[in-house]
């Protein structure tokens, strides 16, 4: 059975208590409650994937969420009678016993029975909210105090969103983790509130009618499922909203270089999620190559969890607070620069890194820097597209203060105050 090599001596939100053992490939490893099949793989060493579909290039898992395009499993989960077909490792939450199998293209769906239950439930509410990052539950919270009626939805297992990934963070002059735990209570006390984790709002259709499917089993080992055998699987909600607000966030976009398909390049808002989140460093060794000052949160958090820093590559030549910063503790910063290629078989092994002009253009001598990860920090792109059919020809939208997409039908009355 492999070892966790890449986990670090302590931190993340895992239970290190609780032992799980699962294969990958017919190769077992360990990981612990808490973790993602991706991040339990990471924590053992494995960075790498299914090859590409057509060429067959080595493949390495690159983002820590739904937006993961290269870690595609077909998996079959302790105590159901059939595989899941194609699922992202990334959004697999890891339980007992659990058996993967890396996919190159699309998945086979299994021909067995399935013989699980399946429900759905009808609801209506006045305030309907997805996602359960800092902006959601603030605007859950608002409603929730102004007596509506609020649903409050989230795919994770627990509410917080980005700032489960984050590290020293204030909200309201406390410290995240209490601000996030002192919500959570208020949310749970509150008669009219209803919260779903683990829990996707995947369709929108008129008159504010979105439907949302909850996984009810899919955490729990084999022995845990037998003793809620009449429990349905997952459950379908069909909910029909005065207003809703879509907080589910953004997901950062990566630059474009030769071989950045290689498996060690990744996003660093990833790197960023498996080091606080989950405790695991995806490399020993981590270039960053930015566009913003992003990276420069990453390449602190890495410093500080003594994985080291190869170089922060900034596009910008202008030198910010955030890299004097960098440099200040240490960290080598190389302004109005760009990763042009890397070097490695298959993982990364080393970045070429050269100087650009304003155009974008590589200038000057070109540099190899020594790195096992590239993390890389384009922008980020807010979530709110991947639901179009809330902004229709029948409602109005506005972008709160704090980022979120406010819909609400102008046939409708609010009797309630959103931020």
């Amino acid at each position: 059975m492999s070892t966790t090599s890449h986990r670090l001596a302590d931190g993340g939100r895992i239970d290190r208590s609780t032992r799980l053992t699962f294969s990958v490939d017919g190769q077992e490893y360990a990981g612990h409650a808490g973790d993602t099949l991706a991040s339990a793989l990471i924590a053992n060493g494995v960075l790498e994937c299914g090859p590409s579909l057509y060429r067959q290039r080595p493949r390495g898992v690159l983002a820590a969420g739904v937006e993961e395009a290269n870690a595609l499993v077909r998996l079959r989960r302790p105590g159901d009678a059939v595989a899941e077909s194609m699922l992202p490792a990334t959004a697999v939450e890891l339980v007992d016993g659990l058996q993967a199998d890396y996919l190159s293209g699309l998945g086979e769906l299994d021909p067995a029975d399935d013989t699980a239950i399946y429900d759905k439930k009808y609801v209506h509410t006045d305030v309907l909210v997805i996602g359960a990052g800092p902006t959601g539950l603030a605007a859950a919270r608002t409603a929730a105090a102004s007596g509506a009626r609020v649903i409050l939805v989230d795919d994770q297992p627990e509410l917080g969103g980005s700032l489960l990934s984050a590290r020293d963070l204030e909200i309201d002059d406390v410290d995240s983790d209490t601000w996030l735990r002192g919500v959570a209570e208020e949310l749970a006390a509150a008669p009219e509130v209803t919260v779903l984790t683990r829990t996707n709002a995947f369709g929108s259709y008129d008159a504010n009618y979105v439907i949302a499917l909850e996984s009810r089993l899919d955490h729990l080992d084999g022995p845990a499922k037998e003793a809620l055998a009449g429990l349905s699987r997952q459950r379908l909600w069909h909910i029909r909203a005065q207003q809703v607000i879509i907080a589910t966030g953004a997901h950062e976009r990566p630059l474009v270089f030769g071989n950045n398909d290689r498996p060690g390049v990744m996003l660093a808002s990833a790197v960023r999620t498996y080091l606080n989140r989950y405790g695991v460093a995806a490399g020993s060794n981590v270039l960053l190559a930015t566009t913003n000052d992003s990276a420069y949160e990453v390449a602190a958090d890495l410093a500080g969890a003594g994985v080291a820093v190869a170089a922060v590559v900034d596009a910008r030549a202008e030198r910010s607070e955030a890299a004097r910063r960098a440099e200040e503790a240490g960290i080598e910063v190389v302004l109005g620069s760009a990763v042009l290629d890397t070097a490695g078989d298959p993982r990364v092994t080393a970045a070429t890194v050269s100087a650009i002009d304003a155009d974008g253009v590589a200038v000057g001598e070109r540099r190899e820097i020594a790195c096992d990860t590239v993390a890389v920090a384009r922008r980020l792109e807010l979530d709110p597209p991947h639901y179009p059919s809330l902004i229709s020809r029948e409602g109005a939208f506005s972008l709160s203060r704090f980022g979120a997409l406010h819909v609400e039908r102008p046939l409708l009355s609010p009797n309630c105050i959103l931020p």
